[in-house]
């Protein structure tokens, strides 16, 4: 029977990494046929993880050595983990069982043309990639049987949409079951929280407008000790209510796995700075309003809605447009949330039978 050694930003207190983790445990025999566990860092984790310095990577190195010592398989799950190969990886590299698999990642942005070079030969020793997004393409000059024009991943690339979609977790809730705008701001886009908080205001006029009710919910998605969005969602909060408007607050660390798939899947909108607050909307039937930070934003609602009506950046001082077609009920994504599922399904677990 074979252990799977699953890695990527585990630990770290962010939610979307943790839905990765929760998902392919949950989906553990029809990914892995015939496995047995699945070693990772959890959340629980967070304290020695997230150490910074020279004994923060000693803690990780000797982690990566625990469970590479007991795995038959080394699987790369979720998120964009490939942007170069150091730290961590480069030990991984090096004492890796034989058999290494990526599933639901993303490659690059890269520094420079050698991390690019290193990131395609690692991948060149994996067994199986899966890519969520076209990202894939960034690559692809060093590719040379790709065929131009490309018109979809070279051989030995799948690209099956992002993990989250296999996630049982998350079901479908009736339009008349919704209620309220979710708010997730994030650390990582380096927004001006005065401007954050008229784009709250503009959503929230928006929803009153059409005859939705508007209370405002604020959700730290990520919950790391040092670079999580708890200290933002504090000053939006502020921010809102030196503008008559109240608002609750609550993190993913607090409130759970479950608790932040059931906020986000029942809000009538949702307007995110973090990715996977998008995307649990989007599966879960919702509308979303994407405040774009990183490619991988972009490159989600395009994919989803076949341009990027609903995706503005984090600066945008008028979001009249992108609310106007994110609200409107003519409105529907080009693949719907069902078709989306139904093809990660058919990706990630039709073949993966490839045990």
């Amino acid at each position: 029977m074979k252990t799977i050694a699953v890695v990527g930003y585990f630990g770290w207190g962010n939610f979307g990494d943790q839905l990765f983790l929760d998902t392919v445990r949950r989906r553990r025999e029809e990914l892995w046929p015939g496995s047995s566990e699945i070693l990772a860092l959890t959340s629980r984790d967070l304290g020695r993880h997230a150490t910074a310095g020279p004994l923060g990577a000693l803690v990780r190195a000797a982690h990566s050595l625990r469970i590479l010592r007991r795995a038959d398989v080394l699987a790369y799950c979720g998120g964009s983990v490939f942007t170069d190969v150091s730290g961590v990886d480069a030990l991984r590299r090096r004492l890796r069982p034989a058999r290494v698999q990526a599933l639901g990642v993303s490659v690059g942005p890269f520094a420079d043309e050698q991390a690019r070079q290193d990131v395609r030969q690692y991948l060149g020793e994996f067994e199986r990639i899966v890519v969520r997004d076209d990202s894939w393409t960034l690559l692809q000059e060093d590719l040379p049987l790709l065929p131009e024009p490309v018109a979809g991943p070279p051989a030995g690339i799948e690209q099956g949409g992002d993990l989250a979609a296999l996630s049982p977790l998350i079901t479908r809730a009736a339009d008349d079951e919704r209620s309220g705008l979710v708010v997730c701001p994030s650390a990582a886009a380096d927004a001006d929280v005065e401007l954050l908080a008229e784009q709250v205001l503009q959503a929230r006029r928006a929803m009153r407008l059409r005859g939705l009710p508007a209370p405002v919910r604020i959700l730290a998605l990520n919950g790391h000790p040092r670079n999580g969005d708890e200290q933002l969602v504090r000053a939006l909060a502020a921010a809102l209510r030196d503008q008559g408007v109240e608002c609750t607050t609550s993190s993913f660390l607090e409130i759970g796995l479950e608790g932040t798939l059931a906020a986000l899947g029942s809000a009538s909108l949702v307007l995110s700075q973090r990715l996977h607050g998008a995307i649990v909307a989007y599966l879960s039937g919702g509308r979303f309003l994407m405040l774009d930070h990183h490619a991988k934003c972009r490159a989600f609602v395009e994919d989803v809605s076949g341009d990027a009506a609903v995706c503005v950046p984090v600066d945008a001082p008028d979001l009249s447009e992108a609310l106007e077609a994110a609200l409107s009920p003519e409105r529907s994504p080009v693949r719907a949330p069902e078709e989306y599922i139904r093809h990660a399904e058919r990706i990630y677990l039709g073949q993966m039978a490839h045990a």
